[in-house]
């Protein structure tokens, strides 16, 4: 039913100058951030649009996009590094193509749920820095399911692929000059909401599965 995009796919491209940048600027600034030490565990709630890179998804399920909800962690190696793990939902129904006539014709239901474990680096320097932007880079794999009417069910997984991000957090929690209005005792929480832009590729049969994502997320930090 897919057509592949053949496109190198931007992978690592738009995010690289990005990456060596931040890179560059966190370890400068590292020496600095380790003065306080931010929460070490995270976890992130997102949602928003995918783009798929798939040449004629848009005349199977009548637009070219489709809603995706993801929830992720990671754990804090430093305070301008994390390693983390994230997966991802998305589902949209629209039309087959039936096999002998090569039109389209009868429901469709396509599932995708891609996974993901990803680095970020952060420019994360004090406890009350009010925006922290961020780059990252991963890699990725699929689960996908189609099914379609009076046809047989067809699912499986992706090879691994990789993955690019960049975002940006704005601090919600209220936290004195100090740092200590978010301090309650041995326990820390913070909470961020964010806007964060990703691209990943991962294959099936040399089809690309992967494509855009627009999100929009709420992100918790704690010890």
């Amino acid at each position: 039913m897919f057509v592949n995009v053949d496109d190198t796919k931007r992978t690592l491209i738009w995010a690289s100058t990005l990456l060596l940048a931040l890179l560059s600027h966190s370890a400068q600034a590292a020496s600095a951030g380790e003065k306080y030490a931010a929460p070490k565990w995270a976890l992130e709630f997102k949602g928003g649009k995918f783009e798929p890179d798939i040449d004629n998804y848009k005349s199977f399920y009548g637009d070219k996009d489709t809603g995706f909800l993801s929830f992720g962690g990671s754990y804090r190696l430093k305070n301008w590094l994390e390693l983390g793990i994230e997966l991802g939902y998305s589902q949209d129904d629209g039309v087959g193509e039936l096999p002998d006539a090569g039109t389209t014709g009868g429901n469709v239901e396509y599932t995708l749920l891609p996974l993901q474990v990803f680095l970020n680096l952060r420019y994360d320097v004090k406890p009350d820095q009010r925006f922290i932007p961020y780059v990252g880079v991963g890699m990725v794999t699929a689960w996908y399911k189609q099914e379609i009417d009076q046809q047989s069910d067809r699912d499986g997984r992706t090879d691994i692929g990789s993955s690019a991000r960049v975002g940006l957090q704005l601090l919600l929690t209220g936290l004195d000059r100090s740092g200590a209005a978010y301090m309650s005792g041995d326990k820390r929480l913070r909470t961020y909401l964010f806007l964060e832009g990703q691209t990943y590729s991962t294959k099936i049969d040399g089809i690309d599965l992967g494509g855009e994502l627009y999100l929009l997320g709420l992100r918790l930090e704690f010890d």
